[in-house]
């Protein structure tokens, strides 16, 4: 017997890793009597109980390019919520599950941005077929995993064949009936920019001669519009209640009632305007007090008839304009060109300056050139100046033009063989035989 005890304690001696250390835990004992397995230390190595390891096991699986992504993250995320919250403490990746779940939230954000590109033009639009291609060359820089995030709808769309909802005769007609005096001008010149565009992703397109110039010519155009909004937008900008005066104000109201229908319309900023021309601000002035503007003794009288000075083929004249002067009868200037120029009364100027005002009118073949400046700047009368022509056929029309070489109807009437221009502003007009 004794020698079967020295047996066993030498045994004991020879082996001691066989004997197990405490369980080191923060759980209770009632825990620990609950989950047997959860986590022990043999020699100073942690092991994990089953549970625990295929959670680390699902998190390794996750791969954030496959299209598996979302399948897999489910599925670690629940076996992960199944644990204890002793168990979780041992689950070693949990930082790349965490990370996995962040790339979702940015996956999910990024396909609902497709989705919302996709839908943003309807099926039954010019640009639905230019907007799916655009849209699906996005989606086909996705990885398998995104792609998945991406509503069933769209992914059929955009993985499916499809062809432009146009045609060549549908493209020549829509370019054949571009006007660049319909406010929709810039619009119509963009569908059919965007459809001939269509067409070509899909199949070579063959057009008359001619045609895609005419649409070249359109593009030029809205540039041009868009170039002339832009000075006037800054003209705008630049006002300041604090060191802009009334003459700044009128000189870009000015620049942009000058513009074309169309061309103001791409004036963001046009209520600032109106918001100076209403009197919104106190504005200062110019200068140190009342100056004494200089005035012409060879200026026009006021309600009596004034002949105008013939230079080669432009007649001029002058107006004085300040407080002492007469504001209530208007000016009649006469040349020997059969035309008389008829200046209301200077109390319906809208300029607000004084000095002389310079009035000269040439008339080149079938061109009529009206200025009108005070200062330098175009004079502007709530009231219609007229330009009266005499022995013109009364089929003979006039027409507005424009420096970019825009040209609209004028405003004009006519009596017998006398045409009759009105205008508040100066200008350019073309008579039309």
């Amino acid at each position: 017997m004794k020698n079967k005890r020295k047996l066993a304690l030498l045994a004991l001696v020879a082996v001691p890793s066989l004997i197990y250390t405490a369980p080191t835990t923060s759980a209770s004992a009632a825990d620990l009597t609950g989950h047997i397995k959860t986590a022990y230390i043999y020699n100073n190595t942690y092991y994990y109980n089953s549970n625990v390891a295929n959670v680390d096991r699902l998190i390794s699986n996750i791969n954030d390019t496959a299209s598996s992504f979302q399948t897999n993250l489910e599925a670690a995320i629940k076996a992960y919520n199944e644990l204890t919250e002793t168990e979780k403490q041992y689950v070693n990746n949990y930082s790349t599950l965490s990370n996995h779940q962040q790339t979702r939230v940015a996956y999910r954000k990024l396909a609902a941005q497709i989705d919302e590109k996709l839908a943003s033009v309807e099926p039954t639009s010019v640009n639905y077929y230019q907007n799916v291609m655009e849209t699906k060359n996005w989606y086909n820089t996705l990885n398998a995993a995104q792609k998945t995030f991406v509503s069933a709808d769209s992914q059929k769309i955009l993985t499916s064949y499809i062809t432009p909802n146009t045609s060549v005769d549908k493209v020549i007609n829509k370019i054949q009936l571009l006007n660049s005096s319909r406010i929709t001008f810039h619009q119509d010149v963009a569908d059919a920019r965007a459809e001939l565009n269509a067409l070509r992703r899909f199949t070579y397109v063959y057009l008359p001669a001619g045609i895609e110039n005419t649409l070249l010519d359109a593009e030029q155009l809205v540039a041009k519009d868009k170039a002339a909004a832009k000075d006037v937008e800054n003209a705008i900008a630049a006002l300041s209640p604090k060191t802009s005066t009334a003459q700044d104000v009128q000189a870009a109201k000015t620049a942009f009632e000058a513009l074309t229908p169309v061309q103001q319309q791409l004036v963001p900023n046009v209520w600032t305007l109106v918001d100076f021309v209403n009197g919104k601000y106190d504005l200062p002035t110019k200068g140190n007090g009342t100056k004494t503007p200089i005035l012409s003794d060879a200026a026009a009288v006021p309600g009596k008839i004034t002949a105008m000075t013939k230079n080669k083929n432009t007649y001029t004249a002058k107006i004085n304009v300040a407080d002492t002067e007469n504001n209530t009868d208007r000016f009649v200037l006469t040349t020997k060109s059969n035309m008389t120029v008829i200046i209301p009364p200077l109390g319906t100027l809208l300029n607000e300056d004084t000095g002389v005002m310079e009035i000269k009118i040439t008339k080149s073949s079938n061109r009529i050139t009206f200025q009108a400046t005070l200062n330098k700047k175009p004079v502007e009368f709530e009231a219609n100046m007229e330009i009266i022509i005499d022995n013109l056929s009364q089929n003979a029309s006039i027409v507005r033009t424009y420096d970019s070489g825009k040209q609209v109807p004028a405003d004009y009437t006519v009596e017998g063989n006398r045409h009759f221009i009105q205008t508040n502003t100066p200008g350019s007009f073309q008579i039309n035989y």
